[in-house]
């Protein structure tokens, strides 16, 4: 019988409270929202025109609400492309100035328009050619 108990009471131990990984989840949302308004100096407007998602859905998941999983993963995209970037502009600022501007390679559109488009493949492609040092 005491066997019986210590197993049921690591089995408890090993199991986290489902409250705790929601925490977790949506914390992860925040700190990458945080990461684009802080680190980035995204106004909000830009963070909502980026995601697609309502003012009021970023600040609920900036106060660590549980966002959906097809919003952690925009979010998980918008990082990767800004660090993509970052690198290539050698500046955060330069890079939320590149976004605004119209540029040639997009036929006129801004990178923000493009990625509000849901072509971010066509960001990600010109970032592919920039790093390879090979002709698009």
């Amino acid at each position: 019988m005491a066997t019986k108990t210590k197993s049921t009471a690591r089995k408890k131990k090993s199991i986290p409270a489902a409250s705790k990984l929601v925490r977790k989840r949506g914390s992860s949302t925040a700190k990458r929202l945080a990461t684009l308004r802080d680190d980035y100096g995204l106004s909000q407007t830009l963070v909502v025109r980026l995601s697609g998602y309502s003012p009021r859905s970023i600040a609920s998941w900036s106060n660590g609400t549980k966002a959906s999983k097809p919003a952690e993963t925009k979010f998980t995209e918008l990082c990767r492309l800004f660090e993509a970037l970052v690198e290539i502009t050698e500046s955060k600022d330069d890079t939320v100035v590149w976004l605004q501007e119209p540029n040639d390679a997009f036929d006129g559109s801004t990178p923000l328009q493009v990625i509000e488009r849901g072509e971010s493949d066509r960001i990600w492609r010109m970032v592919y050619f920039l790093r390879s040092g090979s002709p698009s």
